[in-house]
């Protein structure tokens, strides 16, 4: 199809919908720039990465020449990356929605993007079930030259962030107009989907559950589906140890907020010690109100929300281990290696090898792999 033809049909928005987390670093190609090189690439060799696109968003055959309107609008603003939805409108047969992932410079931000798209090629082949679909990947050709892929657009999900401020620490609905705290259980329940993946992707580092690496669903039925949406860094060689490192870091609980990092949370912190330390955390958003809802999560500590998070938490870690073993083994083969990992995680911290997780230390790792020990001795996965 004629190139011109192809771009008359291109409809940009150019107001993002969501907030920037960066400030604009002095590389960073403008949005106008961004444009251009886009859908020069979209468009080069008659439009050949479109129509890719297009034919691996949906299983019908995809003809250009029936393209109707393809509006592309900016979505979010992120430190290393621009995300665009991108919407095709056929004269026949289905609308198709993708994702165009752009960075925002060349340099590391476009090296860092081209790494997310080939590792996200990585984990899709490994377990689909778990990450957005990467579709193509290419260079814009503005500038020196920026990376650009496209994926899957998942347009009933939500970016999920864990927030502080209410229910001793809950996950927030994070998207432009959606806005929306989830229940404690209903979040607990984010926290075992979201371990599982980690679980089923053993390679995955760097993750951040407060940038949106995740994405869900919840279902009427109360059921929440998740999806990963980047994948900054793997280690295809490291041992499992090092995995369950890597784990326990993606992890944060409410009480992580509340201590310096390096001691296990003070359960027994005085009124005065957490208002202060909850204050503080919640000036920042939310100004004057930060003083009520220190005093209302106080209640929550004084019952003991906190710990009994952490506790979840920490169990949720072990049986997740053991849950993903249970796919390939017998369940108590599963439990027996489940708790030779941990060994061996306990083991690399002792002697320095690895930094240990200051919500999770070695003797209480011990003492809940001996509580949940009868794991060994099911058929099914403890969670069904």
């Amino acid at each position: 199809m004629d190139a011109h033809l192809l771009r008359t049909k291109i409809f940009w928005n150019l107001q993002a919908n969501w907030h920037r987390r960066a400030q604009t670093a002095p590389e960073t190609l403008t949005i106008p720039e961004t444009v251009q090189g886009v859908q020069r690439l979209l468009l080069a060799e008659d439009g050949a990465m479109l129509q890719q696109t297009l034919q691996q968003a949906a299983p019908e055959p995809v003809n250009l020449e029936a393209l109707q309107r393809l509006e592309i609008a900016l979505y979010q603003e992120g430190l290393d990356q621009r995300v665009w939805r991108a919407q095709a409108t056929f004269a026949h047969g289905p609308t198709r929605l993708f994702g165009i992932i752009v960075a925002r410079a060349p340099g590391a931000s476009s090296t860092l993007t081209s790494d997310d798209w080939r590792h996200l090629c990585t984990l899709h082949a490994q377990q689909p079930h778990y990450c957005a679909t990467p579709y193509l990947c290419g260079t814009a050709p503005v500038g020196a030259g920026v990376t650009v892929y496209t994926v899957e657009w998942l347009e009933a999900y939500k970016e999920l962030v864990f927030e502080i401020a209410f229910d001793g620490g809950v996950f927030l609905v994070n998207a432009h107009g959606a806005q929306r705290h989830l229940s404690p259980q209903l979040s607990r329940q984010i926290w075992q989907r979201i371990i599982a993946i980690l679980c089923a992707y053993p390679q995955l580092r760097r993750v951040n559950v407060q940038a949106g690496d995740f994405v869900g669903q919840c279902h009427a039925d109360g059921h929440v589906t998740l999806k990963l949406t980047t994948a900054r860094a793997l280690d295809l060689a490291a041992p499992p140890e090092e995995h369950l490192h890597a784990l326990l870091r993606g992890l944060i609980t409410a009480s992580g907020y509340l201590s310096d990092g390096q001691q296990p949370f003070q359960r027994d912190m005085t009124q005065d010690m957490f208002l202060h330390r909850m204050q503080a955390v919640l000036q920042r958003r939310f100004g004057a109100r930060a003083p009520a809802l220190a005093q209302r999560q106080w209640r929550i500590f004084q019952q003991g929300g906190f710990a009994q998070q952490e506790d979840w938490l920490r169990d949720d870690c072990l049986r997740g281990t053991y849950e993903s073993l249970c796919a390939a083994v017998p369940a108590s083969d599963a439990w027996q290696e489940t708790s030779r990992r941990w060994q061996a995680y306990i083991t690399a911290v002792q002697s320095g090898r690895l930094p240990a997780c200051w919500w999770f230390p070695p003797a209480e790792i011990i003492t809940r792999l001996e509580q949940l020990r009868h794991y060994g001795d099911r058929t099914t996965s403890p969670h069904h």
